[in-house]
């Protein structure tokens, strides 16, 4: 099993960053990937691949830190680029990158358009998955959805990717699967108060193009809601998903594991 998108490389893992990695796989975990919201905890999670064994890193600048960037050029910079040279054995993907309406001005939505495509245009250079954070207005929760699928629409020689902890409805889904996306789910589909579109989507869509993730130490899933999450809760997703789809855990875990291993080009 694997988690493809956990944060090890933030602060709220500063004191135990070992101990919870060995707990993970000593919990069944095969792999994770650390996932970059910025050139600092892009850096630790290539740190973290370096250490130990069968965990990877995505390089990426989050959309809600590139107020303080302003310029697409900054992801475009020697340094990002020199960064994922000099480490490709350890980098799995690059990102996350996307649009986050939440909690941005007006004045950076520009900005985190423009390092979208400079992000897409590095996942092309190295021939790497791209991992898409998409979060709409509090007034039009599908916003940033569309937008990010214009985009893509209009990208030539698109790379693969997923779109990370989708909170979308299955027509949005669907667009994005048939671009060619993955979909990745999170903790918080085991909540009480889980979106019905998107446990919907989970019932419809095709078990080959789903994803499962932690997000932590965010989105703890049930029944631990509340409390710091960790990659080896990613178990708790698994099994949601495989109580929405009335498979078995065992085919459910096998075909997302496979997913996996497939996009990121994981060997564990």
């Amino acid at each position: 099993m694997f988690d493809v998108h956990s944060h090890l490389n933030f602060k709220a893992f500063e004191q135990d960053e070992e101990e919870v990695i060995r707990r993970s796989f000593r919990e069944g975990l095969s792999g994770i990937i650390n996932i970059g919201s910025n050139f600092a905890t892009s850096q630790k999670a290539i740190n973290i691949a370096q250490r130990y064994k069968n965990c990877w890193a995505a390089v990426g600048l989050h959309p809600i830190h590139i107020h303080s960037h302003k310029q697409s050029s900054n992801f475009y910079s020697p340094k990002y680029y020199l960064l994922i040279e000099k480490n490709k054995k350890y980098i799995k993907a690059i990102g996350e990158t996307g649009l986050d309406f939440y909690h941005s001005k007006n004045e950076d939505i520009k900005y985190q358009k423009e390092v979208f495509l400079a992000h897409l245009d590095m996942a092309k250079k190295f021939n790497l998955p791209v991992i898409l954070h998409c979060r709409g207005s509090k007034d039009k929760p599908k916003d940033a959805y569309l937008k990010i699928l214009e985009i893509l629409k209009k990208y030539k020689n698109l790379p693969q990717g997923e779109i990370h902890c989708f909170s979308a409805d299955f027509d949005i889904a669907q667009e994005f699967l048939n671009l060619g996306f993955y979909i990745g789910f999170t903790g918080v589909i085991t909540f009480e108060n889980a979106d019905k579109d998107v446990l919907e989507t989970i019932k419809k869509m095709p078990l080959s193009k789903i994803l499962a993730e932690t997000d932590c130490p965010f989105l703890t899933p049930e029944p631990y809601r509340g409390k710091r999450n960790e990659p080896h809760y990613v178990r708790l997703v698994v099994e949601k998903i495989s109580q929405i789809k009335n498979l078995s855990f065992r085919n459910t875990e096998k075909n997302i594991d496979d997913n996996a291993k497939r996009l990121f080009n994981l060997r564990a």
